[in-house]
């Protein structure tokens, strides 16, 4: 069963609409507990937390000393029979970008971050799947990218122009929007990836993407593609680091 990933202070109407969607399309939700280590207003993203991609759940080993954060993996696990639990000897720090070992996402068939922050562990996983790592200006790959679609050519939305030439580098349809007017507690403004996510054929929104100054390029993009949009909540969006694995 696919598993939805969210942050601690998801805004609660927002999660009980996940959770109401899940049980309507089958899939589970977990909501993440913050882990030691990382900067605290990002320390419960599940894109901080951990990487799911090659069949497999890479976690810091050290945070599964933490028995809240070790029962969330098991869950996750439960509901993903098919994923193999990867432990990795990444250290949690506080500071960028030592902090995005797992902040990395599939774009046009390669993995694209900040390369020499990745974990080494998903990198190899990577080069084992024929997967080249493509670096990018941007540490923050996965939650600065709405990816529509699960294939090597999905297109991709993003803020990030270093994140865009990559993925037109890739042959894949890429769309520029401007940066802001999505929250994250504690930092000036979110990403459209942490607050979005792709699922049956349709991006659903943590919030209103109408409350997106560039919610119209993202609705052409989606329309162009045949990908439906959805908004769980009439909130403004929120950068909950979300993973959806499938």
């Amino acid at each position: 069963m696919p598993v939805l990933l969210l942050a601690h202070n998801t805004p609660e109407e927002t999660v009980r609409a996940a959770r109401r969607l899940g049980d309507k399309s089958g899939f589970g939700v977990v909501v993440m507990p913050p882990a030691h280590g990382l900067p605290t207003p990002v320390a419960s993203h599940p894109d901080m937390l951990l990487f799911a991609g090659f069949g497999r759940i890479f976690v810091r080993d050290a945070h599964m000393a933490y028995a809240d954060f070790k029962r969330a993996v098991r869950v996750i696990l439960d509901c993903l029979p098919s994923h193999s639990l990867s432990l990795t000897s990444d250290i949690p720090s506080e500071t960028y970008p030592h902090d995005i070992a797992f902040n990395c996402a599939v774009i046009g068939g390669a993995l694209v971050g900040k390369a020499d922050y990745i974990s080494p562990a998903v990198k190899r996983a990577a080069a084992e799947s024929g997967l080249p790592v493509l670096d990018t200006a941007q540490g923050y790959a996965k939650c600065s990218t709405l990816i529509m679609g699960n294939g090597a050519d999905a297109p991709v939305v993003t803020a990030d122009k270093s994140i865009y030439r990559t993925a037109i580098f890739r042959g894949v349809s890429a769309y520029l929007i401007p940066p802001g007017s999505v929250e994250l507690p504690g930092y000036d403004t979110g990403f459209i990836g942490g607050a979005s996510f792709f699922a049956d054929g349709t991006v659903y929104f943590l919030g209103a993407l109408d409350s997106l100054p560039s919610c119209d390029t993202i609705k052409d993009a989606a329309a162009r593609h045949g990908v439906g949009i959805c908004s769980l909540s009439d909130l403004p969006l929120f950068d909950a680091g979300c993973l959806y694995i499938r």
